[in-house]
């Protein structure tokens, strides 16, 4: 039986010390716009600013957390290696077997989960009637372009350019909320990190468990990977365009 949760450091060693650098940095700067958003959609300053450092931290110190949620066995060649022994010389025969791999797939909670959440939290307190279709069809979209833009390789995952998801996602969502402003930073979020989450993981989660690797991790394996990444960066450019 394999462990429901996975601890994963991304880095090691003197890699560790800058990560932990550059993570108080995401820390900081994630605090302001967490707290924009929650500001935005009704939540009082004093407790908007609480629950931004809340999600921050929560975001940062699960970040290698991983919880599994399905075991996957498939049969896969593996190269093998019998030995012939003639005259007793060994002789080393090379061939191909089939043997069970495992794969785990799991779901991040600091790059996943925590997004997610903090998202449907926005839509229920900041969208009502027709903004909400309008929401659902940018998520759909959003999910469509992540999907075309990103790449499954073996060995890696899922690669997409880390600008696509926020360009994208603030860009629809002024088109669509621009008479109401105040929704385009709230929706760009919410796009960009369920359009990433469906779109570039989701929808490609046949072909990375069709290349059999030990572990897929949706939402990646640690704060700097997309769907955590790719929310403040839709924000901080849905703002952009409402100064412009």
């Amino acid at each position: 039986m394999a462990k429901r949760v996975l601890i994963l450091t991304p880095f090691r060693g003197i890699y560790a010390i800058g990560y932990a650098f550059l993570g108080l940095i995401i820390f900081i700067i994630s605090i302001g716009y967490f707290s924009s958003l929650l500001k935005i959609v009704g939540v009082n300053e004093a407790i908007s600013y609480f629950l931004a450092v809340e999600l921050a931290l929560l975001s940062l110190i699960l970040s290698p957390v991983n919880i599994v949620v399905k075991e996957i066995n498939r049969p896969a060649l593996a190269p093998e290696v019998d030995v012939v022994y003639v005259f007793g010389i060994p002789i080393y025969v090379p061939r191909l077997s089939y043997q069970l791999r495992k794969t785990l797939v799991a779901v991040n909670v600091g790059g996943a989960i925590i997004p997610s959440l903090l998202s449907i939290t926005l839509i229920f307190l900041a969208f009502h009637g027709f903004s909400i279709i309008l929401l659902i069809v940018d998520i759909i979209l959003l999910s469509i372009i992540c999907n075309v833009f990103s790449k499954v390789i073996t060995g890696v995952g899922v690669v997409m350019n880390p600008l696509i998801a926020p360009l994208f996602s603030a860009l629809i969502s002024y088109a669509f909320f621009f008479k109401m402003s105040y929704l385009v930073p709230v929706s760009a979020y919410v796009s960009s990190v369920l359009g990433s989450l469906i779109g570039a993981d989701l929808f490609n989660l046949k072909r990375i468990i069709e290349s059999s690797p030990q572990i897929v991790s949706i939402g990646g394996m640690g704060t700097f990977d997309g769907i955590f990444m790719s929310g403040l960066f839709a924000v901080m450019l849905a703002e952009i365009l409402i100064l412009v």
